[in-house]
């Protein structure tokens, strides 16, 4: 029964990776369509907020959606501040940057996870923590080793500033006060809130023009739909079934088929050196999974994330 059960947790789990995974790959298609990140995040949050409220209202019975004003309050600061500052970076830094270095930037964010629990919870580091931070930045290091002059400063700039968000976030859904709160819930109401930041703001852009391409709207559906929806759910299942630590290290998937895609699907070329950079920081990441205080950090993600991607 434990082995039929991890089984399935775990195929879950690869679901919510690949449905997270794929969205850069998607979006950077979608960008080519002159469509602004902002839109695609106003629309993509838009659709994916009315499904997650359908899927809790059909499972009512099993899902307590009722929170107090508090949780209210800091669901709307993580949803419209952080997670809106997050995804903004993180789309807006593959207008100059390969999806493939951009990942990776960005998946350094349980490091920086750590850092910030080390700086500002006075957290212990372990040696296999240190050690596992040198090893991702050292692959850091070499995957921007060889960047040519189509790739702009600010696009490195805006993919850290990405991680060091996506890091405040992830502790974020640590407070103590929303802890308890069903993982698809907190999913529902801080992308709800996402999403009516990012349509205020385009509407204040003039960027909100829903007379574009089909297949733009296709796309938009599947980042909504499979990297949000599906994935968040799947996550959630997942995490019930084989626990959050287990499910954080089977997410690694997610930063490798962000480069693969981007390599199939985007033609876009790494060297040697790269390769071997996004090895030591996939290894990095799968050491500092099995650390003791990133357990926090695992137990946030197995009961509140929805990716930035």
């Amino acid at each position: 029964m434990k082995d039929k059960q991890l089984l399935k947790g775990t195929f879950f789990i690869l679901i919510a990776a690949v449905g997270f995974g794929a969205a850069a790959p998607v979006a950077k298609i979608l960008f080519t369509y002159n469509i602004t990140p902002s839109f695609m995040l106003a629309t993509r949050f838009l659709i994916a907020s009315i499904f997650l409220w359908g899927y809790i209202f059909v499972n009512r019975k099993e899902i307590n959606y009722k929170i107090d004003k508090t949780q209210l309050l800091i669901m709307f600061l993580i949803g419209g501040l952080v997670y809106f500052l997050t995804t903004s970076f993180y789309f807006n830094a593959m207008s100059y940057i390969p999806v493939s270095v951009h990942v990776m930037i960005f998946y350094t964010y349980p490091f920086l996870v750590n850092l910030f629990a080390f700086i500002f919870l006075k957290e212990k580091m372990s040696i296999k923590q240190i050690v596992a931070l040198m090893i991702a930045f050292c692959g850091i290091f070499l995957i921007l080793t060889d960047l040519n002059s189509n790739i702009k400063i600010i696009g490195l700039v805006l993919s850290f500033l990405a991680a060091v968000c996506n890091g405040a976030y992830v502790l974020a859904l640590g407070l103590k006060k929303i802890r308890n709160v069903h993982s698809i819930v907190t999913a529902a109401y801080t992308i709800t809130f996402s999403a009516l930041t990012f349509m205020i703001y385009c509407l204040a852009k003039g960027e909100m023009n829903l007379n574009i391409d089909l297949n733009v709207w296709f796309g938009i559906l599947f980042i909504a739909l499979v990297s949000t929806v599906i994935a968040i759910i799947a996550l959630s299942a997942g995490v019930k079934m084989i626990g959050a630590a287990k499910a954080s290290i089977i997410s690694t998937f997610e930063p490798m088929e962000g480069v693969i895609l981007s390599i199939l699907i985007l033609g876009e070329q790494l060297f040697a050196n790269q390769v071997l950079g996004v090895v030591l920081v996939i290894a990095a990441i799968i050491v500092i999974n099995f650390s003791e205080l990133v357990q926090p950090k695992l137990n946030i993600e197995g009961t509140g994330r929805h990716e930035n991607g």
